[in-house]
C-alpha cells in the first residue's frame, strides 16, 4: 500500500505556512516535505514551524545537501527540529540544484560528499565526540551539545543520477527518485537502487523506495498539464544526460534548445522551451490531469514498486494550494483503497 505525503515550499508568510501545515496534518497524508531551495525562507525556521504545529505527520527536508552548510550543522539542525517533533523527522538530503551558482560553491563530487556527510550526521546523532576525516568534510574533537532524542535519525537520499539512486541503496533508509513518473524511468532507478543493495548485501525491504512527483490536479486536465511544463523543463536542464541514457523521447531539437540554459523558475530561456514540451515528455516526468487522471497514474506507480509518493504541488492558473491539498487527499484516499 502506497504512503503519500507532499511538499509545502517555504514560500508563505508563517500564520499561512503554519494553516497550510495544519490542513496536511488533518489530511490523509504520511509526510509533509519541506524543500531547502535558495533563497525562500530558511529551512531551519520552517522545519520548525511545521513541526510545532503539526501532531501527526511525519515531518522532512526534501532535500538539503552537503555543500550549502557543513553537515555537523545540518545534523545539529536535524537533531534540533526532531526534538521539537518528538521524533517525527527525516533528513531527506541529496547533492542540490538551487543557489550554487549564485553563492560561488562548487557542487564537486556529489555522491562522495552525500556519502560522507550522511556518515558524519549519524556519528554525531549517536552522542560522544566525533573525529571524521573525509576527502569532502571533516570535522574533530567535538560532538554535540545536547543528547539527540533519537541516536538514528531516518536517511533519506534523493537523486537521479545512478551513482546517488546506488548510495542510497547501500546507506539509507529511503530513497527518493527524482521526478521520474513512468516505467523506463523508474526500471532505471531500480536498476541502481538494487545495485546498491547489494553492495552491502541489504534486503529489498530495508528501504522505502520513493518517487519525488511533480503533480498538477485540475477539472482541466489541459490546465492541469500545462502547469508543470516549467518544472519539467527544469529537469531537462539539470538532468539531460541521465535522462537521454534512460531512454526518454527526446527529440533532437529539444535537445538542441536546451543547450546553454541555466536551472531557475523564472529563467526566461527555461520558459521557452517549457512551453515546447509534448504531453508524451511531460508524463515521464511528471504527472498532470484530472482528478480520475491523476488517480490512475498514482495507481500505475504503486504497480511498479513505488511505496511512498511525495508530491510537489504546482497549481492550474486561479487554484489555490488549500484546494490542491483536498483534492490530493481525495486522490491518495482512493489509491489507498486500490491497494487494499
Amino acid at each position: 500500500m502506497p504512503t503519500f505525503g507532499i511538499a509545502v515550499f517555504p514560500e508563505h508568510n508563517p500564520r499561512r505556512f503554519a494553516d497550510l501545515c495544519r490542513r496536511v496534518d488533518a489530511a490523509m497524508f504520511e509526510q509533509l516535505w519541506i524543500p531547502d531551495e535558495r533563497f525562500f525562507r530558511d529551512l531551519a525556521v520552517q522545519l520548525t514551524l511545521a513541526a510545532s504545529s503539526t501532531t501527526r505527520v511525519r515531518i522532512g527536508s526534501a532535500v538539503t545537501d552537503p555543500f550549502i552548510r557543513h553537515p555537523a550543522l545540518t545534523a545539529t539542525l536535524m537533531a534540533s527540529v526532531d526534538e521539537v517533533a518528538g521524533g517525527r523527522l527525516v533528513a531527506g538530503v541529496g547533492a542540490g540544484v538551487s543557489g550554487f551558482k549564485q553563492l560561488g560553491i562548487k557542487q564537486e563530487r556529489p555522491q562522495l560528499a552525500i556519502r560522507e556527510g550522511v556518515a558524519l550526521m549519524r556519528a554525531l546523532w549517536k552522542g560522544g565526540s566525533v573525529d571524521f576525516d573525509g576527502k569532502t568534510t571533516s570535522f574533530h574533537g567535538v560532538g554535540l551539545d545536547f543528547t539527540p532524542i533519537r541516536p538514528e535519525i531516518p536517511v533519506w537520499i534523493a537523486g537521479r543520477g545512478p551513482a546517488v539512486l546506488e548510495l542510497a541503496g547501500e546507506v539509507a533508509q529511503g530513497v527518493m527518485v527524482g521526478a521520474l513518473a513512468s516505467e523506463p524511468g523508474l526500471r532505471y532507478a531500480n536498476e541502481h537502487i538494487d545495485k546498491g543493495l547489494a553492495k552491502r548485501g541489504r534486503d529489498a525491504s530495508s528501504i522505502t523506495r520513493a518517487v519525488w512527483l511533480h503533480t498538477a490536479i485540475a477539472e482541466d486536465g489541459q490546465a492541469a498539464r500545462d502547469a508543470v511544463r516549467t518544472i519539467v523543463a527544469g529537469a531537462l536542464v539539470s538532468s539531460l544526460g541521465v535522462l537521454r541514457e534512460i531512454g526518454l523521447p527526446l527529440s533532437d531539437d529539444l535537445v538542441c534548445s536546451l543547450q546553454g540554459v541555466t536551472y531557475g523558475m523564472n529563467n526566461p530561456e527555461m520558459q521557452r522551451v517549457a512551453k515546447t514540451l509534448s504531453d508524451d515528455v511531460l508524463q515521464h516526468l511528471s504527472v498532470g490531469g484530472t482528478p480520475r487522471e491523476v488517480h490512475a497514474r498514482m495507481v500505475e506507480l504503486a504497480g511498479m514498486g513505488i511505496q511512498h509518493v511525495a508530491v510537489v504541488p504546482w497549481l492550474a492558473q486561479g487554484q489555490r494550494l488549500e484546494e490542491f491539498i483536498d483534492l490530493l487527499s481525495d486522490v491518495a484516499r482512493e489509491t489507498i483503497q486500490v491497494a487494499r
